[in-house]
């Protein structure tokens, strides 16, 4: 992870804006709605003010903490960005399991069989290219890329009306929010790296989406997502597609990185590491926070948790 303030300043991310944040509790302001078109908006208007070089220098060479609008910025944009995969990983399970595109309606997957809708194949091709795209779109955010609002106008253009409308919830997660400390990403980068070499990184969907887009740049490898959420959405497994397999397909004879941010009970982590480590030639799992009382033992632990 960057230490120094030359670095901050000629190569700034948005860890380097997030000094001082309280990671024991999540912020207010992980809680809101809005179109997703219009966070598109807000993302790039704030990278245009964190990617210039003087936002850095002054920020890093702050003493007093007195940059307090620079650094809500970068707290907001690091609560937004993981909104750009999360909803067009939504779409793309829409897609493919014959579910209605709806403006403000999150159709969860068993619904699928009272719906049974039949997509076009091109919006199926449509669907996987987007959510590609918003993963790198959503890195670029985090690296502060000079281009990046003309990338998000050019990805928006691309979206479906209903997509681009569609009303993304976020709510406060205080295991999520620990779990996508900077600090915590850091340190489990430099133990995966003192033995391990993965040339991909597959997280465990929605709650690893901010951390484990963070985590891809430390490592500074390609990270895809599969969504699996037990408890918040009520997966009994991971929700692997066709055209999911298709793409890891290219992965098989690599090793992998499978992740997790929060290992609680470890049921998560291990259903997930049991149905995709198969696909590689090698994998294993990590997380940013174990708790004590998990049954489930990542090859790679950030932080272990006693409460």
């Amino acid at each position: 992870m960057r230490s120094t303030a030359l670095t901050y300043i000629l190569d700034a991310m948005i860890d380097a804006f997030l000094r001082g944040e309280d990671w024991d509790e999540a912020p207010e302001l992980m809680a809101f709605q809005a179109p997703f078109g219009a966070i598109l908006d807000e993302a790039a208007a704030i990278v245009a003010v964190l990617a210039d070089p003087s936002a850095a220098a002054v920020f890093a060479n702050s003493t007093s903490g007195a940059n307090e609008a620079t650094a809500a910025a970068a707290l907001r944009l690091y609560i937004l960005v993981p909104a750009l995969v999360n909803v067009i990983l939504n779409y793309k399970i829409c897609v493919e399991h014959g579910l209605p595109l709806h403006p403000t309606v999150y159709y969860e997957l068993a619904e699928a069989r009272r719906y049974k809708m039949d997509h076009p194949i091109a919006d199926l091709d449509r669907a996987n290219r987007l959510y590609l795209a918003s993963i790198e779109l959503a890195r670029a955010a985090y690296r502060l890329e000079g281009d990046f609002g003309e990338r998000a106008a050019a990805f928006k253009a691309q979206l479906p009306e209903e997509i681009a409308h569609f009303v993304y919830t976020s709510g406060r997660d205080k295991y999520s929010w620990r779990g996508a400390e900077p600090a915590k990403l850091a340190a489990l980068s430099e133990k995966v790296g003192l033995s391990y070499c993965p040339a991909l990184i597959v997280a465990a969907a929605h709650g690893s989406i901010m951390p484990g887009l963070l985590l891809a740049e430390y490592i500074g490898r390609p990270i895809y997502f599969v969504r699996f959420s037990m408890f918040k959405r009520k997966d009994e497994a991971p929700i692997l597609s066709v055209s999911d397999e298709v793409w890891l397909s290219s992965w098989r004879e690599k090793s992998v990185l499978l992740f997790d941010e929060d290992v609680a009970m470890g049921t998560t982590l291990e259903l997930f590491y049991r149905r995709l480590a198969p696909l590689f030639a090698e994998a294993k799992s990590a997380c940013s926070i174990r708790y004590a009382g998990s049954s489930f033992a990542p090859d790679f632990v950030a932080q272990f948790w006693w409460d």
